[in-house]
C-alpha cells in the first residue's frame, strides 16, 4: 500500500511542480526526470492484469491471424502489428501484453512530457489534460491512446498553421478517429456543407449496403460495434451528466471570453460531434470528450492579462489530485485493484 501511494503522489507533485516550474530551469529538468522515474516504478508495481480492458485484448479475435489483407485493414491494424512484433522476441502471450502495455505506458508518458515542454499552453491547461487522460491513456485503452495522442498533436500543431500528417494513420488505430478526421480539412471552402452531407451520406449508404456487408467475414467486428453503440444505455450515470457538465462549462466560458476564435470550424466540428454522440449514448461521447478537451485546451486563445487570477488557478490546479486517484481507479478492476491498494 504505502509504496503505491508514495510513487502515485510524486508522480503527480513531480508532473505538477514540472508544469509550474520555467521550462529552463534546474527545477524542471529534475521534476521531469522525477516524474519519469516515479511513474515507470508506479507502472512496475501495478499489475497490467488489473487493468479493466485487459482480458478483453488478451481474448481479442484480431490477435489471430488476418484472414485476408481487407480483414487486416478493417480491424484497426496498429494493435495487432504492435502484437505481432513483440512476437517476434517473446513466446509467451501473458508476457508479450506486458510489454504491449509497456509501449503504450511509454509512448503516452513520452506525450505528457512534450506537452510539459510546450511553452505557449497554459500551466493550469497541463496539469487539467494529464490528471484526466494520463491513466486513461497509458494504463488504459491500447488502441485509442495512440489516437487520441496523435488528434492531440494535430490540434496543437494545426491551431499554429503548421502541418501534423502523422494524424492521417489514426483510423488504423482506431476506426472511430475516422469522424474526426474529417477536421483534416476545415479550411476548405465548403467544409460545413460536407460536415452536414458526408453524414447523412454514410447513414444511407450503410442502411443499403448493410447486408451485403454482413456477408463478408471481415465487417463483422465493425458492424458489432456499430449495433452496441447505437443501442444507447437505459440510464445516464452522474460522473456521464457531470464531465458532460464540466465540458459545456469550458465551452461556454470560451463563448464568453473568445466569441469569434470559438467559431474555428475544428472546434465547431468537435463540440458537435460530442453533443451529438451523447444524447445517442454517453459512453461513445465520453470516448470522444478527449478530442474536444485537447481541441479546447490547446488552442491558442489570448492569455488572461490577469496575472494575479492566472497564477491563482495555476496553484489551484492541485486540487485535482483526487481526480488523479479516480482515474487510476476507473482504469483497473475495482475489487482486484483495491486488494492490492490496502494491501
Amino acid at each position: 500500500m504505502i509504496p503505491i501511494i508514495v510513487a502515485l503522489i510524486v508522480t503527480f507533485l513531480s508532473y505538477y511542480f514540472a508544469a509550474l516550474s520555467n521550462l529552463h530551469s534546474r527545477k524542471f529538468t529534475i521534476y521531469v526526470l522525477g516524474f519519469i522515474v516515479s511513474s515507470a516504478i508506479l507502472r512496475w508495481i501495478i499489475d497490467v492484469e488489473l487493468n479493466n480492458d485487459y482480458y478483453y485484448y488478451f481474448d481479442f479475435q484480431i490477435f489471430h491471424k488476418p484472414t485476408s489483407f481487407l480483414s487486416y485493414l478493417l480491424n484497426e491494424p496498429y494493435l495487432y502489428s504492435v502484437y505481432a512484433f513483440f512476437t517476434l522476441f517473446i513466446d509467451s502471450k501473458k508476457d508479450v501484453f506486458l510489454a504491449m502495455y509497456w509501449f503504450n505506458f511509454s509512448i503516452s508518458t513520452l506525450f505528457f512530457i512534450w506537452l510539459l515542454f510546450r511553452n505557449d499552453i497554459e500551466k493550469w491547461k497541463k496539469i487539467v489534460l494529464f490528471s484526466i487522460h494520463y491513466f486513461l491513456f497509458s494504463y488504459g485503452v491500447l488502441r485509442n491512446a495512440p489516437a487520441y495522442i496523435l488528434f492531440a498533436m494535430y490540434f496543437y500543431y494545426t491551431f499554429r498553421n503548421q502541418k501534423f500528417n502523422w494524424v492521417l494513420l489514426t483510423p488504423i488505430m482506431h476506426i472511430s478517429s475516422l469522424l474526426v478526421l474529417v477536421t483534416y480539412f476545415h479550411k476548405w471552402r465548403h467544409y460545413f456543407k460536407m460536415l452536414i452531407l458526408i453524414p447523412l451520406f454514410l447513414v444511407v449508404t450503410f442502411v443499403i449496403l448493410r447486408p451485403s456487408l454482413e456477408k463478408i467475414t471481415a465487417f463483422s467486428s465493425i458492424l458489432s460495434k456499430i449495433d452496441i453503440y447505437s443501442q444507447g444505455i437505459p440510464t445516464v450515470g452522474f460522473l456521464h451528466i457531470l464531465f458532460f457538465m464540466f465540458i459545456f462549462f469550458l465551452i461556454g466560458l470560451g463563448f464568453y471570453f473568445y466569441r469569434s476564435k470559438m467559431l474555428h470550424p475544428i472546434l465547431i466540428t468537435t463540440m458537435l460531434f460530442y453533443g451529438v454522440t451523447f444524447f445517442i449514448n454517453p459512453v461513445v461521447a465520453h470516448r470522444f470528450s478527449p478530442y474536444i478537451l485537447f481541441a479546447l485546451l490547446l488552442f491558442p486563445f489570448d492569455k488572461m492579462k490577469n496575472e494575479k487570477i492566472v497564477f491563482i488557478m495555476n496553484r489551484l490546479t492541485i486540487l485535482l489530485f483526487p481526480l488523479f486517484v479516480y482515474s487510476l481507479f476507473s482504469a483497473h478492476r475495482t475489487e482486484g485493484f483495491k486488494a492490492l491498494f490496502f494491501n
